[in-house]
């Protein structure tokens, strides 16, 4: 007897490429790739004609056995409680030859009404979430993915692309196919190729922000800080702003001891070098009170005392004045 398969998947989390796999593969099992596409229909929650959707989703499959319905943004179709329950009412009813795919690119929180739906009708529905990976599982995920392109690279190159791209797999995963492309394939990826090849992506806004602070420029630290902000969220954004002037510290007490930062820094020799010729332009007791203030900032917009990015723009103004 055959098991029927889920009609509705959940797919969430900030991995966005490890989620469009998924959908490939989903868009693989539809068969013959000529008739693919007539069996292929996405929408965007956030500019959805719920009436369209409803129609994809009842149609029959043309010369094939299941259609894939793509809803992206998926919490963009539920704003409303009107539209929640539209959606929620639809979703028992789709017939086994369909797919739907409602994916979120964030992590969707525990007494979401999707997930609750899902809990209810665990037959009918798929849930996965995709974190992006951190730290060392990152690194091992560059290896691994560089060698499924074809390629190798040394570990100390993976370390460093790690740390360039801020773990974001769908930048990594561009940058690898350029660095392959630059060394031909011929030979693993080195640390010199990533250094030539691959922009400090983010963390560029921090270091010039950093810089601009320390050399009190209030209208360059504003305009890096809302460089940041446009490309990144404003809690991401905070972490990274945090863990700067953490090293920062780290690299202060390593000058005023006598002690070269790259050996009480955790990060590539080049990084190292940087934060600790911004170290310099910072006294011990200047990074303690801003980083105490960050740590105020952070349990104030926790407590929902302050919005991150008003709260960035105020010490931005006050470190700079």
């Amino acid at each position: 007897m055959q098991t029927e398969k889920p009609t509705v998947y959940i797919l969430h989390g900030n991995d966005d490429l490890a989620i469009s796999e998924f959908i490939a593969k989903l868009r693989e099992k539809l068969g013959d790739p000529s008739s693919v596409q007539m069996n292929l229909q996405r929408f965007d929650g956030e500019a959805l004609e719920f009436s369209l959707l409803q129609e994809a989703c009842t149609t029959l499959p043309f010369l094939g056995t299941r259609r894939l319905v793509i809803l992206d943004n998926a919490q963009g179709a539920m704003k409303t409680a009107d539209q929640e329950q539209t959606l929620l009412e639809l979703l028992p009813q789709l017939p086994q030859s369909t797919a739907l795919v409602l994916a979120q690119a964030k992590s969707l929180k525990v007494e979401s009404s999707l997930l609750q739906w899902a809990r209810e009708h665990p037959k009918q529905a798929y849930v996965r979430s995709f974190a992006m990976l951190r730290g060392p599982e990152f690194i091992h995920w560059l290896t691994k993915r560089c060698e499924t392109m074809g390629g190798a690279i040394e570990p100390q190159a993976a370390h460093l692309l790690a740390e360039l791209v801020a773990n974001d797999s769908r930048l990594a995963d561009r940058e690898l196919e350029k660095l392959l492309d630059y060394v031909n394939r011929e030979r693993p990826i080195e640390v010199q190729d990533v250094e030539q090849l691959t922009p400090f992506h983010g963390q560029s806004n921090v270091f010039a922000m950093v810089d601009a602070v320390g050399q009190r420029n209030g209208r360059i630290a504003f305009k890096h800080l809302h460089r940041l902000l446009e490309d990144h969220p404003p809690r991401y954004a905070f972490s990274m702003i945090v863990r700067q002037f953490r090293l920062l510290l780290q690299a202060r007490e390593a000058l005023d001891s006598n002690t070269n930062p790259r050996t009480i820094l955790s990060v590539p020799d080049f990084v190292a070098d940087k934060v600790g010729s911004q170290a310099r332009n910072f006294q011990m007791p200047d990074l303690e009170r801003i980083y105490h203030k960050l740590l105020e900032i952070d349990l104030a917009s926790k407590s929902g005392g302050a919005e991150l990015d008003v709260a960035l723009d105020s010490l931005i103004a006050t470190l700079a004045a």
